[in-house]
């Protein structure tokens, strides 16, 4: 199975850290998130802080717009100190916020922190965006987007001619063991349902999932990963949230918290299983390249489930 993390040891991470915060660093240790990144928090003085290393700056640039634009509005988004670059490697050092990862607490605690996520998402759908930050998808470093509806985003993720990680993707067909026909007949099904989604804007976190928020005490502490932050369709988050973990029933309890405000979601049961697929369709291009059909068939597994519903 392939990784796509940097090369980054213990020792090398210390080594890494010395360097650059000085010798007054105590408690590194390694945490286990995300899938292109390697992370270490540690202390220094009477604070504690996480380390980002990466072999790509610009993510960590985009989430320190992110954080620019979005950390005062009321947002548990970690505050970041500092981006920077240590031999051939990209780091960022944000605040260690207190609490536990959600996804690592016990069923009964997470049951309990579920209105409050309910809470914080309603906040970030709530931001303003402000017509000074421009388009639909991936928010680039300048707190922009470049495709003009949300539609041309979620087809643009599929290009075949597209930089990046996935340069030249559509080989797979050839080289792995990603399914044309299969993948082809979902797209399309998903390009049907999406249509659905309206045209404003909100803020999309992008990868929102208990392992990248943080509780204490039935609380939200921090939201973390915003690498993926995208401008379109909040549906997005919740079927993210909602296919990792169904039976928290998080799409029900927002619209019970949204209707007890006076707002109803139209097409609400369209966008979700259509941003369904569109991340399954991702994730089987994803374990396809990492060579790893274990989590292929898993994803493969769910895209049945959700259309067999």
């Amino acid at each position: 199975m392939k990784t796509f993390k940097p090369e980054m040891t213990l020792d090398m991470a210390v080594s890494h850290l010395k360097f650059i915060e000085g010798e007054a660093v105590m408690n590194v240790t390694p945490i286990e998130m995300g899938e292109l990144s390697k992370v270490f928090s540690y202390r220094k003085g009477d604070a504690d802080y996480v380390i980002h290393f990466k072999d790509n700056g610009d993510s960590l640039h985009k989430v320190l717009k992110i954080y620019d634009m979005y950390g005062t509005q009321s947002l548990p988004i970690p505050r970041i100190h500092k981006i920077g670059k240590v031999e051939n490697i990209h780091f960022s050092i944000s605040d260690k916020v207190s609490g536990t990862p959600i996804s690592a607490l016990e069923p009964i605690q997470i049951r309990g922190i579920i209105p409050d996520i309910v809470q914080q998402f309603m906040r970030i759908r709530q931001i303003h965006i402000g017509e000074s930050y421009e388009g639909f998808g991936w928010i680039t470093p300048q707190g922009k987007a470049a495709h003009g509806s949300w539609l041309a985003y979620l087809t643009s993720v599929f290009d075949e001619e597209q930089e990046g990680f996935y340069h030249g993707w559509q080989s797979l067909y050839e080289n792995s063991f990603l399914e044309k026909e299969f993948f082809e007949e979902i797209y399309q099904t998903m390009i049907e349902l999406v249509r659905y989604s309206p045209p404003e804007r909100y803020l999309v976190h992008g990868d929102f999932h208990l392992g990248n928020m943080l509780g204490e005490n039935e609380n939200v502490t921090g939201i973390v990963d915003w690498e993926m932050a995208m401008f379109g369709d909040f549906m997005l988050d919740v079927s993210v949230l909602h296919m990792w973990y169904p039976m928290l029933e998080f799409p029900q309890k927002l619209q019970q918290a949204m209707e007890q405000q006076g707002v109803s979601i139209p097409y609400f049961e369209e966008r979700l299983l259509g941003h369904q697929l569109f991340k399954a369709l991702d994730g089987l291009r994803f374990y396809a390249k990492k060579d790893d059909p274990h989590s292929y068939q898993f994803m493969k597994n769910q895209i049945m489930s959700l259309l067999n519903r």
